[in-house]
């Protein structure tokens, strides 16, 4: 099913661990598009008709695609000519007329860059217009204020304003392959709103066509993702010069600059006609080329490239047992990516398990690329009462992903990010039901502390896991014996938040991540000294320039640390305290 998310422009509890090694990415990378050449300026290969000569009462002609993919045309009127206060700089105020616009209900969104004709010559293109107005009128962004979109190539770094007075005819965001829910999420994200209607790809999926010809009112579209999940939006081309470099949308997609997004040929369904403003139906057939810019005045690529992407791929088993494959890409920006995401999975999630609410979910997440080809695999269990998808979504793969797209010290391109989930509605939770510690009143220095913990599966019978810590040499005085599920209560960055360390390397990167714990974990710890103290206390500086994955690999050498998986969420936390006193002085509690 399609999901369209209109919109206007870009615009729990979380694992401490995730939370804090978040604060370690710097949100730096590179420019990933320099493989693909771009013209420095745009000549039509049609002949224009200049803004100098252009006179009100002018009567031309718009052409478009209203059904399939047949170029159309309807006459239009030129009104007035309007200097803007932001890029565009001037519009042209048309009103569009006959029998066929009668029956559509005006200029309907998605007819962004219909190129406008007098004399056969090229004007501009529609770009703008009014919701809840007369949708005869619209405006038109002259040939040669979007020809602009080019001049960024020599000008790097310069952001263009943008229009306040009059609204885009963006076509509504085109989603399909996921639920509702996750179309809703792309669109909060977005900043938009989502309207759902019933419509589906063609069988196949999304093709490349390497030798695509397109002229100008073809209808084309702009996709953020393609393949099993796949959302762009539906637009309109307008000029075509003779190296293949093109122009449409006579308005901005996102406005994002220098980006690399797969053009595509669009198949229009019908124009549905709004009292709000009607809006073109379409899919995307085949990618055709890429868009190398987003700029106030038009997007602009190149047919016959095309872009890289970042590969997703699914692998999802439910209570059935029966396992699904997916994989589709997304647009190779790591910020935008991380938009597009959240929403993506999340509602490719719903629509394979066929439902959202509470159950328990095992997640493998890899995340491999170019210059990263061993790759890093975290696995984790999750279990909600209310919301697993949303859980496992939001806190384990969001919460990775963005780490290595982001990462400060290695450019991985392209991105491979490949998901394991196993979902099931029963609750696979273990609870820790009791702690007990038998020698504790017989606590001697460097000698073993026997530590019984019981666990309880969700309505089953207890277990008692028997395990011991080693007390060290050096510790003494009031300490704390502690059981606790992966994740609860989890060791903070205290070397890296209060500034005594930094993260200086990848593999430094990957060891706080690898330290990380997880869900299913069982945590049986002996606090003391240091990991005890007061707020009027001092670390030692040994102890405060640790890093979590350094105090680990200490606290298991050592014997005060130990950690046993199950198969199940785990929860709870208990404590007991004892006392650690040298031979020979009296023992308490």
């Amino acid at each position: 099913m399609y999901q369209f998310i209109s919109f206007k422009g870009i615009s729990i509890k979380m694992k401490n661990f995730f939370t804090i090694v978040a604060v370690l990415v710097i949100a730096f990378i590179l420019s990933f598009f320099a493989d693909i050449a771009c013209a420095d300026s745009f000549t039509p290969n049609i002949d224009v008709f200049p803004l100098s000569d252009l006179r009100p009462g002018m009567q031309g002609e718009v052409f478009t695609v209203v059904k399939g993919l047949e170029r159309v045309s309807f006459p239009a009127e030129v009104i007035s000519i309007i200097p803007s206060p932001s890029e565009p700089k001037r519009l042209i105020l048309i009103r569009a007329r006959g029998p066929l616009v009668e029956k559509i209900g005006g200029i309907a969104a998605g007819m962004s860059g219909s190129p406008f004709f007098i004399n056969g010559r090229l004007v501009g293109a529609i770009g703008y217009g009014w919701d809840f107005s007369d949708h005869n009128l619209g405006l038109v962004t002259p040939i040669e204020e979007m020809s602009k979109a080019w001049d960024w190539q020599a000008k790097k770094g310069i952001e263009g304003g943008k229009v306040k007075f009059h609204e885009s005819k963006n076509a509504p965001l085109i989603v399909s392959g996921i639920s509702s829910r996750g179309a809703e999420k792309i669109s909060r994200d977005f900043k938009g709103e989502v309207e759902v209607l019933p419509f589906d790809l063609p069988v196949g999926g999304i093709g490349v066509d390497y030798d695509a010809e397109l002229q100008p009112g073809d209808s084309v579209g702009v996709l953020l993702a393609w393949g099993d999940v796949s959302a762009g939006s539906t637009g309109t081309l307008t000029a075509v010069d003779a190296e293949g470099n093109f122009l449409a949308y006579a308005h901005p997609f996102l406005n994002r600059g220098d980006v690399s997004f797969p053009l595509t040929r669009s198949w229009v369904h019908e124009v549905i006609p709004s009292i709000k403003s009607p809006f073109k139906l379409g899919s995307p057939v085949s990618i055709v080329g890429v868009v190398r810019q987003d700029r106030p005045q038009a997007i602009a690529g190149k047919i016959g490239h095309f872009p890289k992407g970042v590969e997703v791929s699914v692998k999802f088993t439910d209570d059935s047992e029966m396992t699904v494959f997916k994989r589709f890409q997304v647009i190779n920006d790591p910020f935008l990516m991380n938009q597009v995401l959240p929403g993506a999975l999340l509602g490719l999630f719903d629509d394979l398990w066929g439902r959202a609410g509470e159950g328990t979910g095992f997640v493998t997440v890899k995340i491999e690329g170019k210059g990263f080809v061993e790759g890093i695999s975290r696995k984790n269990v999750y279990f909600s009462d209310s919301d697993l998808i949303g859980q496992i979504v939001s806190r384990e793969i969001m919460a990775l992903v963005p780490l290595f797209s982001l990462n400060r010290f290695k450019e991985i391109d392209p991105l491979g990010i490949h998901i394991e989930l196993q979902v099931t509605k029963e609750p696979k939770v273990v609870y820790i039901e009791k702690l007990e510690v038998p020698n504790k009143d017989n606590v001697k220095k460097g000698e073993d502390l026997d530590v019984e913990v019981t666990l309880r599966n969700f309505r089953g019978d207890p277990e008692v896991k028997k395990l011991s810590l080693k007390v060290p040499d050096n510790a003494s005085g009031l300490c704390e014996v502690v059981v606790r599920g992966g994740g609860i209560a989890e060791p903070s960055q205290v070397s890296l938040m209060s500034g005594w360390r930094a993260i200086s390397s990848f593999e430094e990167f990957l060891n706080e991540i690898e330290a990380g714990e997880s869900n299913n974990q069982v945590i049986v710890e002996l606090l003391y000294g240091p990991l005890l103290k007061e707020e009027d206390e001092e670390f030692s500086l040994d102890d405060e320039y640790e890093l979590v994955s350094e105090m680990k690999k200490r606290r298991m050498e050592e014997g005060t640390l130990r950690i046993f998986e199950t198969d199940h969420y785990v929860e709870g936390l208990l404590r007991r305290c004892l006392t650690i006193i040298d031979e020979g002085m009296n023992k308490s509690r």
